[in-house]
């Protein structure tokens, strides 16, 4: 390796190039997808039939094979980029420096002086010294360019064992699977999937959690603590990607970017926020004295396909509870602002419902799994609690799927707040029957339905709780048509406080939305009755 090809080194060329297979891994993905779905339209039966959808499935395993090495390649080169353009721009720059003192480089990386020699004896020993401070900082570059080099040789070379290999940092293949063991097809139910999920032993599964997180980790029907190990890998991951996208985005777009570039930065930014806040979240299971409550999280699902990161968090453990919560944020929430206030407003009403449960255990699950508004334009724009809904449904079958065939049945209770509660509403007209017992919307702006029999849940268990009007005129905002009815007027519904106390008004802000959040206030009578009904017990 000579020192003047480490001047020509810049990782413009191999940062495009990785954004190229980065495109072109998205059309594969793309593609599978397509490919799967038209297997799922696949009707009838027979030889010819079969054949189609084996042929179909195989090609669809051959595209997703290519697809995940592209992204594996991507990355690989992305790091060669940073590497390259790491060594490149210091030996450039001590080049320059060097000849700035008489000194020059040659290509082997030796050092001379070509100034003059008729000097002082002081000026012999300052020569001598700046040589020396050179050849040192030669020798250091040109090792770390051969650290580069070997480094994207080793993980090029595990490449071909697999972009799987890769992925884990590893040329071992540890996320490779030693047996052909399949997902479910992208149609199969909920109940299906926990049928299937409860038919791998321990180490099949510990094998697809390694070959598959992100799959795994926000499939419907695979229990709770699954679940949350692949979610980890696959939020180590994604973060990692994230993390250089935006240091690739910066390095291109320098230190003035345009109005565009800024907005895109800005996106990048906030998706890397979103993951940096879940993972501080899941460290607040940590013990006290290291900093964390000691109460036990799991990450029920991630993801990034989406403009912004979504996320499910639990306290507790939803495999084992005897009542599950299951809190629906709404207008603004997302994962990178709200997602450690939401924790803490679960801690609450975990906290309080354990008062109430008798001995029995309690886990309250923070759902923003779904993108909700996030400016008022937005909030008037129903399609995003449709949106919700379909996730929110498909994520509670399947935690009643997963404990059906687990510890068996738990108390899930849906408790809805703003925009969230017309969100979960419609979810709750989707669920399967017996799945949920119990729903809760508080500062609502429309129920999701225009009559209390839509909802899934058992005669009686539909419950409202609703504060001063003057101090949140978010409740009933909505039009019936498109929101559903104001579940604070509506027939059928059970009546649970509405005070929020003091410590429930906000006087931040403006006077007609002082107590919207006022619900969340710990010890509140509002507070208080929600979580009597996560627990069990409805009113006092």
């Amino acid at each position: 390796m000579k020192w003047s090809d480490l001047l020509q080194w810049e990782g413009s060329s191999l940062s495009q190039q990785a954004q190229a297979y980065e495109k072109s891994a998205q059309s594969l993905r793309s593609a599978s997808e397509s490919l799967r779905s038209n297997v799922n339209s696949l009707t009838g039966q027979g030889r010819t039939v079969d054949a189609a959808r084996l042929a179909t499935l195989k090609l669809c395993a051959e595209v997703e094979r290519q697809e995940e090495k592209l992204t594996a390649l991507a990355s690989v080169l992305s790091e060669a980029a940073e590497g390259a353009e790491t060594v490149g721009t210091a030996a450039r720059k001590l080049d320059g420096t060097a000849a700035n003192h008489s000194i020059h480089i040659g290509s082997d990386g030796s050092v001379q002086y070509v100034g003059p020699h008729n000097v002082s004896p002081a000026d012999a020993v300052t020569i001598k010294k700046n040589m020396k401070i050179v050849s040192d900082q030669v020798s250091a570059i040109m090792k770390k360019a051969t650290s580069v080099v070997q480094n994207i040789q080793s993980k090029l070379a595990a490449l071909g064992g697999g972009a799987s290999s890769y992925a884990n940092g590893s040329t071992k293949g540890t996320r490779v699977p030693k047996k052909d063991l399949k997902l479910p097809p992208k149609g199969a139910s909920e109940k299906e999937v926990a049928k299937w999920w409860s038919s791998l032993s321990d180490a099949e599964k510990q094998q697809m959690i390694e070959a598959h997180p992100k799959e795994i980790g926000n499939l419907n029907g695979i229990d709770g603590t699954s679940r949350d190990k692949a979610n980890r890998i696959y939020l180590e991951d994604a973060t990692e990607r994230e993390k250089k996208k935006l240091e690739r985005l910066k390095q291109r777009y320098g230190p003035h970017p345009s109005a565009r570039e800024r907005q895109e930065l800005e996106l990048v930014q906030e998706r890397v926020t979103a993951l940096e806040q879940i993972d501080k979240t899941l460290k607040m299971e940590r013990p006290t004295d290291d900093g964390g409550d000691g109460t036990q999280r799991q990450l029920l699902s991630l993801d990034t396909s989406g403009k912004h990161v979504t996320a499910a968090v639990a306290r507790g453990n939803v495999d084992t509870a005897d009542h599950i919560g299951v809190l629906v944020p709404g207008l603004y929430t997302n994962v990178a602002t709200n997602l450690g206030t939401y924790d803490g407003h679960a801690g609450v009403m975990a906290d309080a419902a354990g008062r109430y449960a008798k001995g029995e255990s309690v886990a309250m699950v923070s759902y923003l799994g779904y993108e909700a508004p996030q400016d008022l334009a937005e909030v008037t724009n129903i399609s995003y609690a449709e949106k919700g809904a379909k996730n929110l449904s498909g994520f509670l079958n399947g935690l009643g799927a997963s404990r059906e065939l687990g510890a068996g049945d738990a108390h899930i209770s849906v408790a809805g707040h703003s925009y969230g509660s017309t969100t979960a509403g419609i979810a709750l007209k989707q669920v399967n029957p017996g799945v949920v017992d119990d729903l809760i919307q508080f500062g609502s702006p429309g129920s999701g339905a225009q009559d209390v029999s839509e909802f899934r849940v058992p005669p009686g268990h539909a419950w409202v709780s609703a504060t001063d009007y003057k101090q949140d005129m978010v409740q009933g905002v909505g039009d019936d048509w498109r929101f559903g009815k104001n579940p604070d007027t509506m027939k059928g519904y059970n009546h649970l406080s509405g005070d929020v106390g003091e410590k429930g008004v906000d006087k931040t802000m403006i006077y007609p939305f002082q107590k919207h959040n006022g619900y969340f206030a710990q010890y509140s009578e509002a507070n208080e009755d929600i979580s009597r009904v996560i627990a069990g017990r409805g009113k006092k």
